[in-house]
């Protein structure tokens, strides 16, 4: 229970030495910063208190999470920095609360991310702590769909802030990877968390399918798809024609590729 509570921490303490960054910055949205990164330091420092174990599905679990992790927090950094506004999802919030979402911010979007990050993590974290167990079908699985959606999510990053760079003035992106999905960085994400999953259960950690579960349905109806498919289609010409035709996450094999189109957003 000790490691857990260390890691726990840990995990924490980078979403609250961000807060008083965001007040000085005015810029809610730099909690993204620790959101990868927060969950390749849990799992690692989990991995090592425990021993460093050799077994594969160990090492498999935190080299993954590791790369995905820091990844994550390079691009969402550049972004954000590049960009040097807040993000829409945490502007929308701090127009409604007024002048306390300064103070309402800790708890609403930093202490929320970091507990939602411990919780979610509690698979991976319990799975390192695991002892040795055989390779066998779910680990080798369990890495291609990982890796999968780990590639994914790094095209889908790609394809987004190049077109951001070349349409500054807004948009929609409704090309590459979006042609088939409307949110592909989702679907990475989706994927990869279920490859950690299947990895973990071989190890013994029968129920990590439910953080993945739980991690789909957060990107799919809490923070993710239902919340930018309105804001879309509040501020993106041609969305509600997009949304119709192709599919959030699930590729729909007979969805023709939509040309054309312009501008930021999407995921």
């Amino acid at each position: 229970m000790t490691d857990y509570l260390i890691v726990a921490s840990l995990g924490m303490a980078g979403f609250l030495v961000l807060w008083p960054i965001s007040l000085i910055r005015r810029d809610a949205s730099i909690v993204d910063f620790w959101w990868g990164p927060g969950f390749a330091v849990m799992v690692a420092t989990m991995w090592i208190l425990s021993g460093a174990s050799m077994d594969p599905h160990a090492q498999a679990i935190v080299a993954l999470i590791l790369v995905w992790g820091l990844r994550l927090g390079v691009v969402l950094g550049r972004r954000r920095i590049r960009e040097g506004v807040e993000d829409g999802r945490y502007r929308e919030m701090r127009e409604f609360r007024g002048t306390s979402f300064w103070w309402k911010s800790l708890f609403m979007v930093f202490v929320l991310q970091g507990v939602l990050q411990v919780l979610l993590s509690l698979g991976a974290l319990a799975a390192v702590r695991q002892p040795d167990a055989p390779v066998g079908p779910l680990m080798i699985l369990g890495t291609m769909i990982a890796l999968a959606g780990f590639t994914i999510e790094a095209i889908s990053d790609r394809q987004l802030d190049k077109f951001r760079r070349d349409t500054p003035h807004g948009g929609l992106l409704t090309t590459g990877l979006r042609a088939i999905v409307r949110y592909p960085s989702y679907l990475g994400e989706v994927l990869f968390w279920w490859g950690i999953a299947l990895i973990a259960v071989e190890i013994g950690v029968l129920w990590a399918p439910l953080n993945a579960a739980a991690q789909t349905w957060i990107l799919m109806r809490l923070s993710g798809v239902t919340i930018l498919d309105r804001r879309l289609g509040e501020t993106r010409p041609g969305h509600a024609e997009y949304r119709d035709r192709v599919p959030a996450l699930v590729p729909n094999l007979r969805t023709r590729f939509l040309r054309g189109a312009a501008g930021p957003h999407g995921q």
